[in-house]
């Protein structure tokens, strides 16, 4: 058996893991592709740079400016909050990965314990929490191009900037579509939950669970339930200044189930039964390391009037030892 710290390594990226189904647009449980001590460090410049550049904006530290206090304070913003961001996120890995390594050591065959912050009784989707995501994307990007659309509108010759900051403001617009169009759906549907039938679920088993099902649920047309197996792996691609690394998800597994307005109709009063066989053959689940496996279901609602209906849930699926 391998040792406890090794178990945190990712296993090697093979052929074979490229040959699996690419999941586009799909949310990673990855924030970034660096993690620990590692994202901590990388941020500590950016919170540095940031708050000197907000003290020199507040006239708390005296330089000369080119640029007036609420454009520097927007830059100063989006260096110290991205700093902050990494140096969080590094910190919380670390100890995360640290509470693994214990908790493993004295709960060697039962991963469920300690992979993730597990609710036995289920998981709920925040429809809510989405949309704040979204916003907060929106606003960053929105603070980000202001920064060009002033140089290019203000300085002599800049006009690169103004052309640049208005087409990737244009950009900016899918973001806030995107916010408002989420937002919609948070408001006719609102949050959903999935309760457990069973914690954990064992690989080779079955997944029993309730969708416990929206508000207006009965007006949809269909409801497809997908239940899959992903793994999120760290691409490179280029090489030296063009060196690039991305999260990439790939489908391991799926299965799919779709129930049509008249089964929605007869089930949506006391939840919506999702039940699945989970092949004997396929990994479980393992969030604490990173790059992670999971296994999620997925229910994409639609509606031929009003807004669609999409919400994810994390599933316990492990191997019994």
């Amino acid at each position: 058996m391998p040792a406890v710290a090794d178990l945190l390594t990712p296993e090697p990226l093979t052929q074979a893991d490229l040959s699996l189904p690419v999941l586009r647009n799909h949310n990673t449980q990855s924030v970034t592709t660096i993690d620990g001590w590692a994202a901590a460090l990388f941020g500590l410049p950016f919170l540095a740079a940031g708050f000197c550049t907000l003290l020199v904006a507040g006239n708390v530290i005296g330089a000369q400016k080119h640029a007036p206090d609420w454009l520097i304070g927007v830059i100063g913003s989006l260096f110290f909050l991205a700093g902050l961001f990494f140096f969080v996120h590094g910190v919380h890995g670390a100890f995360r990965k640290q509470r693994y390594l214990r908790e493993a050591a004295r709960n060697p065959n039962q991963r469920w314990l300690f992979d993730y912050h597990w609710d036995r009784a289920g998981i709920g989707f925040s429809a809510a929490m989405e949309v704040v995501k979204r916003l907060i994307m929106a606003c960053a990007w929105t603070a980000f191009i202001s920064i060009f659309v002033y140089i290019g509108f203000t300085a002599r010759g800049a006009w690169p900037f103004a052309a640049f900051g208005s087409l990737f403001g244009l950009l900016g617009l899918v973001f806030w579509y995107r916010c408002g169009a989420m937002l919609f759906d948070y408001l006719r549907y609102g949050n959903s939950r999935l309760d457990f039938g069973a914690f954990p679920f064992f690989v080779g088993g079955r997944l029993e669970a309730r969708l416990r099902a929206p508000r207006h649920v009965d007006s949809l047309d269909e409801l497809t339930l997908n239940f899959r197996c992903v793994q999120e792996r760290y691409i490179t691609s280029g090489a030296g200044q063009e060196r690039t690394q991305q999260v990439v998800c790939y489908e391991v597994y799926k299965d799919s189930l779709t129930l049509d307005r008249t089964r929605l109709a007869a089930v949506a009063g006391d939840g919506i039964p999702v039940e699945f066989p989970i092949p004997p053959d396929k990994p479980q689940t393992f969030l604490a390391r990173r790059p992670p496996v999971y296994w999620e279901i997925e229910a994409i609602g639609k509606a031929a009037s009003g807004p669609s209906f999409a919400a994810s849930f994390l599933v316990p699926v492990y191997k019994s030892s």
